[in-house]
């Protein structure tokens, strides 16, 4: 009713201005000029239709005025060889008023006019209010999960979040999947870090849940994203950046986790700089028992019973600094630079029985690993817009270099006690990359319901990496030492036309093209080489029906290379009955997918998505175990042929009361594989599913409850059981909403999490039980200080840098 009344005031206002200036205007048509522009939202570069636009002269007299049309735009008539002042009003944004202007003989045309949404001033602090953000929101491409409006992400980290949004899920062991797929191309805020595709599931450790504004799934890329990553994408957008000069800070502790995270921002003038840094570390703790059978043409061979236990502790962190200049309205240029050092040493406890027609061995043993990294990134970033609504240029430069370090320590004992041997394995690696790409957007037509994307990539990577196997009791194995070097070069262009074919349809046809030259040479291997090009198509196709459905078909080509820790022949012989390695002569896969998605937005932030979707893959790569004669197993990645999925998934977010809100999700998939060469299949249906609760109370405190669960999944070769967590927390802010409390308890019922892993092969059939000692307990403390005030800047076309402004912008 408060808006209605003041619509109605703003329209008589608008009735009376016009009457009282119309007989000025009707007397002087004849040798007026024209003023004209289009007024729009600076947030959300939407128009304004129904702005409120005055043009007074130099001594404040109003001498025209209208209304924005339906598109926005606005043209009114004034005398030249005058100065004028352009005032443009619209309820919930701040007033626009222009420098004065001298007309001359010819029609001025003011452009597109940003308007900036009111800021809204808690009493005594200089945080700005805004509303919170639904905790789900739907695009034409993507699922947006905002992990900022879910209290419960104060502590944690990344993996934490990512387990809460749509499609996603997080294993026991770390491992991220989407629709049960391991294979995902990650992004942090819309750029690919090297961080990520190194070495996923520890990085994601290192980045606290606190950091993270929102989650974007994307299940069906545009041919903008790489075509790496069969499952699809998935981009963390972290802290969103604050204009004046502030900072925020979260420290948490806990019985197995503490983390800290700062962050700071200055802006002055045409330049912002802001930095970031953040500790973690995190106790992991887990014991498992192995039974295996080992068989020949069906006949038991042999068996192994195994015992085992094993604590980790992650610990880390990283920095990062960056600044921007503004050039001027329509040019911007960033660099920043980021600092990655982690470690997750492991020990542990081995009791091994192993038993054949001619061997009975028991044996204990101490195990430690220890791996590290040292990660630098550089990316500079220049961005170009024009003054036609959609017409941009990006450029990106990023380099970036790593070292890491992956051993084992052994140390075998008889049952005796007596110490049998001490085995070391060391392997180091070294890596550099770098790339540059253009990506441009061009509007075609007077309106621009027709675009074109349009970019080039290339990328360049040279990694190599030193193993070898030091046995006390044993010379020197030459075959199992050796180096690797790797060398990767991908060149990619693609092109994507936007087609808005009215009446509610539209259109998106893309084209990628990317061509891999990879070479990697090995000590005691054969060189690997590989060329091949690839054309990978998309196609989405929207329609919408009437203000609250929206009906998606989507078409998408993925690939997947093999990466170095694919390759590298290095064999990890912590367990020496138990063997990982690398498997220099993978071949790349290609997935092909189809998808049916409905969306359905309703009032109070209710929103259901739903979807129906394939995918196929002829060349898939699954980790494959084989047991030799010997009993012992070797586990590496191979190509095993063809693998399918399909499922359903329905999320929904909705209000059962007004301080009540509800995120639930559920998914239903059938996985199916098949390997000729090997002689197995295996397929099964299972399910996903999670739900998020979140009740704001009076006086600044928030209750949350959360919790997901997924009855197992299938491989080639096996099958995990159930696996599920939970989690609840509640916030009370305080000191003026500038500091909060959190404390968050997960799993609080149950000492450990059990987990079944069958297996089976032509060679053996296997049991294991793991369990995860994961009840935790956190608190969170979060402070927001100097005069923090959110930025009204947009992520711009190319998805996440910010959105530069016109010049005509009000002045603050």
């Amino acid at each position: 009713m408060k808006e209605l009344i003041k619509n109605v005031c703003r329209q008589i206002l608008v009735f009376m201005l016009v009457l009282s200036t119309s007989w000025v205007v009707a007397q002087t048509a004849g040798n007026e000029i024209e003023v004209k522009g289009t007024v729009v939202s600076a947030s959300e570069n939407k128009v304004l239709a129904g702005s409120t636009v005055v043009v007074k002269d130099a001594g404040g007299k109003i001498v025209s005025s209208t209304n924005t049309r339906k598109d926005g735009a606005f043209n009114l008539k004034a005398q030249p060889s005058t100065t004028i002042i352009v005032s443009i009003n619209y309820i919930g944004f701040n007033t626009y008023e222009s420098d004065a202007i001298a007309l001359h003989q010819e029609d001025l045309d003011l452009g597109r006019i940003y308007l900036d949404i009111k800021s809204t001033m808690l009493e005594g602090v200089t945080v700005v209010a805004s509303r919170r953000k639904p905790l789900v929101q739907s695009t034409k491409d993507k699922l947006i999960y905002n992990a900022a409006s879910d209290i419960s992400n104060k502590s944690g980290n990344a993996a934490d979040v990512l387990r809460k949004a749509p499609m996603l899920t997080v294993g026991a062991t770390g491992d991220l999947k989407l629709r049960g797929n391991a294979n995902i191309k990650v992004l942090i805020n819309g750029i690919p870090s090297r961080i990520m595709a190194k070495n996923l599931k520890e990085a994601l450790k290192m980045i606290p849940a606190s950091s993270i504004v929102s989650v974007e799934v994307m299940t069906n890329p545009s041919s903008k994203y790489e075509a790496e990553g069969a499952a699809g994408v998935v981009n963390i957008i972290t802290k969103k950046k604050l204009k004046g000069t502030s900072g925020t800070l979260d420290i948490t502790g806990g019985n197995l986790e503490q983390t800290g995270n700062l962050s700071l921002n200055m802006s002055t003038g045409k330049f912002n700089f802001s930095a970031m840094g953040n500790y973690s570390r995190e106790r992991e703790k887990m014991t498992s028992s192995l039974d295996r059978t080992n068989l020949n043409n069906g006949m038991e061979t042999g068996s192994l019973f195994q015992e085992s236990d094993m604590i980790q502790t992650t610990k880390g962190g990283s920095a990062s600094l960056s600044g921007q200049y503004k050039i001027d309205s329509l040019q911007t240029l960033e660099a920043s630079y980021s600092y990655w050092n982690g470690s997750w040493p492991q020990k542990g406890g081995l009791f091994n029985r192993y038993t054949n027609a001619d061997r009975y061995k028991v044996y204990r043993q101490k195990t430690e690993q220890s791996g590290k990294f040292n990660f630098s990134e550089w990316v500079l970033n220049y961005q170009k817009k024009f003054d036609r609504r959609g017409q941009e240029l990006q450029l990106i430069g990023m380099a970036s270099t790593a070292s890491d370090v992956s051993n084992y320590l052994t140390q075998q004992y008889k049952p005796d006690g007596q110490l049998a041997f001490t085995e070391r394995g060391p392997n180091k690696g070294k890596e550099k990359e770098w790339s540059l790409q253009a990506d441009y957007s061009h509007p075609f037509g007077q309106e621009g319901k027709t675009s074109l994307e349009t970019g080039v990539k290339y990328l360049g990577n040279n990694s190599k990496s030193v193993y070898e196997v030091l046995n006390s009791a044993q010379p020197v194995d030459p075959s199992r030492s050796g180096s690797m070097q790797y060398r990767q070069q991908i060149f990619s262009a693609y092109a994507t036309l936007n087609f808005d074919l009215g009446n509610d349809w539209t259109l998106r046809p893309g084209i990628r093209f990317e061509n891999t030259n990879i070479n990697a040479t090995f000590q005691n291997n054969a060189p690997y080489k590989r060329k091949f090009a690839n054309w990978v198509p998309n196609l989405l196709v929207v329609k919408k029906l009437g203000e609250r459905h929206e009906v998606k078909l989507d078409y998408n080509e993925r690939i997947r290379r093999p990466w170095i820790m694919d390759l590298n022949p290095y064999a990890n012989a912590a367990d020496p009955l138990n063997i990982t390695q690398g498997n220099p002569y993978l071949k790349p896969e290609l997935t092909k997918k189809l998808e049916l998605s409905h969306t359905y937005t309703g009032s109070k932030n209710t929103l259901l998505t739903s979807s129906i979707y394939y995918s196929s893959n002829k060349n898939a790569v699954e980790q494959i175990a084989r047991v030799n004669e010997k009993g012992v197993s070797y586990t590496m990645p191979d190509n095993i042929g063809e693998s399918t999925r399909m499922g359903v998934n329905v999320n929904s977010v909705f209000n059962p009361v007004k301080i009540w809100t509800v995120n639930a999700g559920i998914e239903v998939f059938h996985l199916k594989f098949r390997s000729n060469s090997l002689g197995l299949k295996n397929d099964g249906t299972f399910f996903n599913s999670s739900i998020s609760n979140t009740v704001n109370l009076m006086k600044g405190l928030q209750l949350s409850a959360s919790g997901d669960y997924g009855n197992g999944f299938i491989t080639l070769q096996g099958k995990n059981t159930s696996n599920y967590s939970y989690r609840f927390a509640m916030k009370k802010d305080f000191m003026n909403s500038k500091a909060s409390l959190t404390l968050a308890v997960i799993n609080p019922f149950q000492n450990n999490f059990k987990e079944t892993v069958y297996a089976f092969a032509p060679t053996f059939q296997s049991i294991q039980i793991n369990r995860f000692y994961n009840r935790a307990a956190t608190l969170t403390f979060s402070w927001q200080f100097g005069g923090l005030r959110a930025s009204n800047e947009k992520a711009n076309h190319f998805n996440d840098q910010t959105d530069d402004k016109s010049p005509r912008r009000r002045r603050k």
